[in-house]
């Protein structure tokens, strides 16, 4: 018995170890492709223009030495851009390589990081962090919310704290959101499913033609939900095949439950509170990862990518959200 227990544990350090390599390894090889200044610019540089140039100003297609060899001059019009503007890099306040780091984190740490860490961390003012975070946010929503397929179960919660008096579905100053997974039977014939993907939606309310707005913006019109027995959910579900369990306390759908309970943890663990104009940032953030929870490793390329893509976003829209 005592030799079974130490091959068990011995395995367990094994496959620990094998993780923090893994996770090592991965660290290594981003420092070294984004290791300095340069190496920064130069993947800007060939991610903004590698497939052809075109002017900005007359849409020119031949340019010219820039200002520095990171810029782009239009041989037409004289025009001069480097690799950061227009993107969620330009007007940076802080080195491009803490940038880069910081996107890597946000997007590799299961937990990942608050505004007030990465203040710590970098020695930059938090003010200049939430506004980062808010950038690299934004690049996680601009490539889209996948439509959730197949069997689907579908439940409500409350964001916020505990106030006295708001119980079950009342939430009082609190923020419902709507929360959607995608399931699947495993293999082993016990019965039990697995998540795949899952995505959230602010609610205003729990009315069916709130609820069905929501479904319509996560789910596929082909998916079979699943919900518990609230009596708003047969209208809103609208010509999908729907199956109603009895809530049992959230016996009856552990799977969604499991996850409302991880999510509240991460803003509760990492964040300690969310205001509730940018709670749909976090929640996209969050789901983000969840469903790329398998394939973390190329995250970082996928954002910084995205982040060179979408248009430079200014301080007062984000704080606008």
């Amino acid at each position: 018995m005592a030799c079974k227990y130490v091959t068990i544990v011995i395995q367990n350090l094994v496959s620990s170890n094998d993780t923090i390599m893994k996770q090592q390894s991965n660290m290594i090889s981003f420092a070294e492709k984004f290791g300095t200044e340069e190496k920064c610019l130069q993947f800007l540089t060939q991610e903004k223009w590698g497939l052809g140039y075109s002017c900005r100003k007359c849409n020119h297609n031949v340019f010219i030495k820039g200002r520095t060899w990171h810029h782009r001059r239009c041989q037409k019009c004289r025009y001069d851009e480097s690799c950061t503007a227009h993107t969620l890099f330009h007007k940076l306040k802080f080195p491009l390589v803490s940038a880069f780091w910081i996107v890597y984190q946000l997007s590799t740490l299961k937990k990942g990081m608050s505004t007030l860490e990465i203040s710590r961390q970098y020695g930059i003012h938090q003010e200049n962090a939430w506004f980062f975070k808010r950038k690299v946010q934004a690049a996680m929503q601009s490539q889209g919310r996948t439509k959730l397929s197949g069997i689907v179960q579908v439940d409500e919660t409350v964001i916020g704290g505990f106030e006295p008096g708001a119980v079950g579905r009342s939430k009082g100053k609190r923020r419902s959101i709507q929360i959607a997974v995608e399931i699947e039977p495993t293999d082993d014939g016990a019965g039990k499913v697995k998540m795949i993907n899952a995505c959230a939606v602010i609610i205003d309310d729990y009315s069916s033609k709130e609820l069905s707005s929501g479904m319509e913006k996560m789910l596929d019109e082909n998916a079979a939900v699943i919900t518990d027995e609230w009596t708003a959910y047969p209208n809103a579900v609208g010509g999908r095949f729907h199956i109603t369990l009895p809530s049992d306390k959230g016996n009856s759908m552990p799977e969604i439950h499991r996850l409302i309970f991880n999510l509240k943890n991460w803003i509760r663990g990492t964040h300690h509170k969310v205001s509730g104009q940018h709670l749909q940032s976090y929640l996209d953030e969050f789901f983000y990862k969840f469903n790329r929870r398998n394939c973390l490793e190329i995250l970082p390329k996928g954002i910084l990518r995205s982040m060179i893509k979408h248009p430079w976003l200014p301080f007062k829209l984000a704080v606008a959200a």
